[in-house]
């Protein structure tokens, strides 16, 4: 932190001078703009995105432990914010490679490979800030959880395994929006102008979206789980009965609703509602789990009780949401 004294230019014009070493890091010169944003009663000051050249990365897999570990990079750099990312193919046996590149377009969205030649692929982030704001993401999160939820309670309740396939799918498309989220959060955190084309009133709410985005991926892949938990127990016993699973789903939704409603309105009331309902909730799940002692075959127990217990982790997420959403609901003053 440094001090900067403020001086008067023209007897009504306030100037400071900037840092050197922060002129010289992002290479600002003379007649350059900068962008000023009244935060409360502080300023921020950035260069202009617009005028921003884009980000580009070199990786050669020569300098990679393996496959698995550059999908984990390439996602790496993705969420960082590049926009062009050429992958050197420079050793001898480099199939193993170019099969996680082109993984890599399944889980990101935006992403084009623009270049495969037998020494380089080059990957292009194609991204408009503006066509998807992280709220707009948000709502087709908690709509993809919600109907996955619906349709978990209708496949319990018809044993319907084609449904609960079905389900187990949906969960990538969560994966992927999961990952384009975190990716306009960092770049939010580092521009109020990104933050605004983003439709994120303010820097501080991105701790809070943060927290939510990777709540809702986490329900995906509890309901995952319960789907496949499902499919493992049809298998065991086709004529399980699920009543109280069902009613504790239809139950849980209902809540997820309302603390998902809280959030986008930020209505700290109705975020409260949520933790009075959760405790019906967990009444249920502990009634269901006492009864599970009395079933005498151990691998459908075993089987339910990962269902329950993924139930309870869905519950206590829509818990996390509340208190994102009475927090965000709160006035800094």
């Amino acid at each position: 932190m440094e001090a900067r004294k403020v001086y008067v230019s023209g007897g009504s014009t306030y100037v400071i001078s900037l840092p050197k070493k922060w002129v010289k890091k992002t290479n600002l010169k003379p007649g350059d703009s900068l962008v000023v944003t009244e935060q409360g009663s502080s300023l921020l000051i950035e260069t202009s995105v617009i005028e921003k050249e884009s980000k580009t990365k070199e990786i050669r897999i020569s300098q990679v432990a393996s496959s698995e570990a550059l999908e984990r990079i390439l996602i790496a750099f993705y969420l960082v914010g590049y926009d062009t990312i050429k992958i050197k193919l420079d050793r001898k046996n480099h199939l193993a490679y170019r099969e996680s590149i082109r993984n890599i377009l399944d889980y990101l969205i935006g992403v084009e490979i623009v270049e495969d030649t037998n020494e380089a692929m080059t990957l292009e982030i194609m991204l408009d800030y503006k066509r998807m704001s992280t709220m707009q993401i948000l709502q087709r999160m908690f709509s993809i959880d919600r109907s996955m939820i619906l349709d978990l309670a209708k496949a319990l309740k018809n044993r319907d395994i084609g449904l609960a396939k079905d389900i187990i799918v949906r969960e990538k498309e969560i994966d992927r929006l999961y990952f384009l989220v975190v990716r306009q959060l960092k770049s939010a955190v580092e521009y109020q102008q990104v933050a605004e084309k983003l439709g994120i009133e303010s820097q501080r709410d991105c701790l809070g979206y943060r927290i939510v985005v990777k709540v809702l991926e986490r329900i995906a892949d509890h309901i995952e789980i319960i789907a496949k938990s499902y499919i493992q127990l049809f298998e065991v016993q086709k004529e399980t009965q699920l009543d109280e699973f069902i009613e504790l789903t239809n139950n849980m939704v209902a809540t997820f609703e309302k603390s998902v409603q809280a959030l986008f309105t930020r209505n700290g009331e109705m975020a409260e509602t949520v933790f009075h309902e959760l405790k019906k909730v967990e009444k249920s799940h502990s009634d269901i789990s006492e009864e599970l002692f009395k079933i005498e075959d151990i691998q459908s127990a075993i089987l339910m009780k990962t269902m329950l217990d993924s139930l309870g982790r869905i519950a206590s997420y829509s818990g996390d949401i509340a208190e994102v959403a009475i927090n965000m609901s709160t006035e800094v003053s």
